[in-house]
């Protein structure tokens, strides 16, 4: 994984984000995210480790994620909240997860202003589900996403102009919305530079 780390590194954003995001301003904060963007080794191959979102939940009910969630006042900063959402749904640690960097942030349907984390989740053994949160966690072969003709492209008409979105299908989960433009930013990130 150090060789994939140093293939991916360069193309993360390693700057400080906004200085209020990460001091966690009361009132600045109230539509602040954050998710972690797990990547793990399988088969000799980089992985990606994703959600299913419990059916019962508001926000996004059922959809395939990343863990993360929103801003908390004992957060102390918006990379805590990256930390404390891992933990909290799937069970890993802080000492367990190795971050790399971040991605641009990006606005939800619902509202919240997501800080994408990407990063190594290094031991995966003790895996343990918050079913209040999460149906259940699966991984994807990071090459299933790196190929364009896993990627669809959809396209809406709002009030406000036609939007476009991506949809991957991987044996029938189907991964679009604020996930899969995560994914996309970081793939077309590493093919704009090959």
């Amino acid at each position: 994984m150090q060789d994939f780390s140093q293939l991916i590194k360069p193309h993360l954003n390693q700057e400080l984000i906004d200085d209020r995001l990460w001091q966690g301003s009361p009132g600045e904060m109230e539509r602040a995210a954050a998710v972690l963007f797990p990547f793990y080794w399988k088969q000799g191959e980089p992985w990606v480790l994703l959600t299913q979102r419990n059916a019962d939940l508001r926000h996004h009910s059922g959809q395939v994620s990343f863990p993360g969630g929103g801003y908390e006042q004992q957060d102390k900063n918006i990379k805590h909240t990256a930390y404390r959402e891992t933990h909290e749904e799937i069970g890993i640690p802080r000492e367990h997860i190795q971050l790399w960097g971040l991605l641009d942030a990006v606005t939800s349907i619902s509202g919240f202003h997501v800080t994408p984390f990407v990063g190594e989740v290094l031991d995966l053994s003790r895996l343990e589900i918050d079913k209040n949160e999460v149906d259940r966690a699966f991984g994807v072969p990071f090459a299933f996403f790196q190929n364009p003709k896993n990627r669809v492209k959809h396209k809406v008409k709002t009030p406000v102009g036609d939007r476009h979105y991506y949809v991957f299908d991987y044996n029938g989960d189907v991964i679009w919305g604020l996930t899969a433009q995560i994914i996309v930013q970081l793939v077309d990130r590493l093919r704009k530079s090959s």
